[in-house]
């Protein structure tokens, strides 16, 4: 027995420190599940409920819409946890719905929840831990935002437990002064001890500084670590950009940056998983000038002005890539890039009037991109008529759907980040040009489908790409629908009062028309699928259309915007260039002119506009 208290205060600390160690670990494990459409175990061909990723404040906020009003709608997933957790939901009706939640195991049903909703109600419903189904139930236009099952942290005991061996040990730490007044051996064991948990609580100390830092730099934090945050649904703002009264959303001035990613817009928004994509890493510069355009520098004269998206701008590659730059290079004119991601026709005036005129080019290059300048007229008018409080909507993209609590944290990330750049950094120095072997190659000329990604063989060639399904979706609208929407008006006025000022600076107008993505693939696959086959790979992007796609109405509306903007400009008088056909012939004949994980044109796509644009200025 006195040997064993000899040894009693080194036990209790080996206790508690393992006990400390158990509770810290359980805490950084709490895992959270999401619930996605992707996981569902119903039959998903009876329900029309989608999944959404919405951006609310700095998060991405996963989201389950079902508008189901005359009948049920259901969803349903499995709740294998092994461990007790906890349903948390919110749900928003759009005026009233009724809802209900069961867990199902057998034969068994238990309805955990069932209400009415006027207004958005939160739920917490605990969930057993043995394997079963849970099913969230609506009637009525109502969303279910985030469903996650949180497993349970249980220390209770454990917690307990240490503070009754906290208790033991300053009790003997007490008796053991009161009967040893003088330093002994076993002080010495005791201060050795003492040290090892000073040192514990030192390393503690720094990891939670560090943690609050990160975390402090907010924006500013180091871009490997925001990739990471990023895929934990994080929203920061990019420095490049700033918002204005004037255009919205624009590029800031005498930016200086370095430009990376790795999985297109296609990845980037859920609409097809990264694991189909090439994974390739592009890195480049990416400067501003000082009127806030991607050029190397302000020039007072200049003989061609390029207005447009990120068509123009080319937000995906090296300036030195983009069309407007090897238009200068071919033609030896002057070249000013004045295109900026995400402007419309609206914008792209304003910057005629705010910028391009006082240089007093000889010719004005408007590049239409028929994806969505349409779309963008009517958000930029509704934006105006607001006075900017109506914000266009940002779409966010699938974040982790198993979380535990340490990925939450920066220290986390920060030590994945270096993990990620170590393992990478050979060939996050290259800049490829679709170099990466495809991960599937197409037996014959017939395309395979894989979750989004089509890979074909074209003249011995492997061509891999996806479609972007908004600009997919624009193929179901006819030339007469496109005539009627608010944005055509819009896009006339703009490119009339172009015309306008053009001309009373002495230049000239020319419209370049820039096809999307759809309108040049799909006569490929078209063409080579079957009609049954091809319909249900273009479910797979259309999924919240309410009827499967008809190809042959979509073939027909192909080039509609196309005879629409002709039209326009013959009837105006406006030199017109259609880029379509160059694209098409150049696809044809086995070479990608997209990414094929993005809805932007490559470095090839950028030379043919380039070459087609130089032969057309040349006539």
């Amino acid at each position: 027995m006195p040997r064993l208290a000899r040894h009693l205060p080194r036990l209790l600390v080996i206790a508690e420190i393992a006990l400390v160690f158990s509770i810290f670990r359980d805490v950084a494990y709490v895992t959270t599940y999401r619930l996605y459409i992707s996981h569902r175990v119903d039959d998903a061909s009876r329900s029309i409920a989608a999944q959404r990723f919405d951006i609310e404040g700095a998060r991405v906020v996963p989201q389950i819409a079902m508008h189901a009003m005359s009948r049920d709608d259901r969803v349903a997933f499995r709740t294998a946890l092994g461990i007790p957790s906890v349903l948390r939901i919110d749900v928003r009706p759009e005026g009233h719905a009724r809802y209900q939640i069961h867990w199902r195991r057998a034969a068994a049903d238990r309805i955990l929840v069932d209400g009415d909703a006027a207004a958005a109600t939160s739920v917490a419903v605990p969930i057993p831990a043995d394997a079963g189904v849970v099913e969230l139930v609506s009637q009525g236009r109502l969303t279910w935002v985030d469903p996650r099952l949180v497993g349970n942290l249980r220390v209770t005991r454990r917690a307990i437990g240490l503070a009754l061996l906290l208790l033991v040990s300053a009790v003997l730490a007490r008796r053991s002064r009161d009967r040893e007044p003088r330093l002994r051996p076993q002080d010495v064991e005791r201060m050795i001890w003492f040290r090892r948990i000073a040192l514990a609580a030192g390393v503690v100390f720094t990891v939670a500084s560090l943690e609050i830092g990160l975390r402090a730099l907010g924006d500013r934090v180091p871009l490997g670590i925001a990739s990471e945050r990023h895929d934990l649904g994080e929203v920061r703002k990019d420095p490049r950009w700033e918002d204005t009264l004037r255009y919205g959303r624009r590029l800031r001035t005498r930016v200086d940056a370095v430009n990376e990613w790795r999985g297109g817009d296609i990845v980037r928004m859920g609409y097809i998983p990264f694991e189909v994509s090439d994974g390739v890493m592009h890195r480049f510069r990416f400067q501003t000038d000082d009127e806030g355009f991607r050029n190397a520098r302000t020039r007072d004269r200049i003989d061609v002005a390029a207005l447009g998206d990120s068509f123009t701008d080319a937000m995906t590659l090296d300036a030195y890539d983009g069309w407007t730059a090897v238009l200068e290079r071919q033609t030896g004119l002057a070249v000013q890039n004045y295109g900026t991601a995400g402007f419309g026709p609206q914008q792209e005036l304003r910057v005629l009037t705010d910028y391009v005129v006082r240089h007093r080019p000889r010719v004005v290059v408007l590049a239409y991109f028929a994806g969505n300048d349409l779309f963008d007229a009517e958000a930029f008018d509704e934006f105006e008529q607001s006075g900017g409080a109506v914000q266009r909507a940002v779409p966010g993209w699938p974040i982790k759907d198993v979380v535990s609590r340490a990925d939450t944290w920066f220290v986390v990330s920060a030590l994945r980040a270096a993990g990620t750049w170590a393992s990478q950094r050979q060939s996050a120095e290259a800049k490829p040009i679709d170099t990466a072997p495809p991960r599937a190659a197409a037996a014959g000329p017939t395309p395979v489908f894989d979750r989004g990604m089509f890979t074909a063989s074209v003249h011995g060639r492997t061509l891999r790409w996806a479609f972007m399904p908004p600009y997919l979706n624009t193929l179901n609208l006819s030339e007469h629908d496109l005539a009627a929407r608010t944005g055509w008006m819009l896009t006339r006025r703009a490119i009339a009062d172009m015309q306008r000022v053009t001309r009373g600076i002495g230049a000239e107008l020319v419209v370049m028309f820039l096809p999307f993505k759809s309108q040049i693939y799909l006569p490929l696959v078209e063409s080579s699928m079957l009609p049954a086959e091809l319909s249900r790979a273009l479910q797979f992007y259309l999924r919240d259309n309410p009827i499967p796609p008809d190809v042959a109405m979509m073939m027909r509306n192909r080039l509609a915007q196309n005879t629409l903007m002709q039209r326009l400009c013959n009837e105006s008088g406006i030199r017109f260039l259609d880029t379509t056909e160059a694209l098409s012939a150049r696809v044809r004949a086995g070479e990608n002119v997209y990414f094929p994980d993005e809805s932007h044109l490559n470095e090839t796509g950028h030379r043919i506009v380039a070459d087609t644009l130089a032969k057309f200025l040349d006539r």
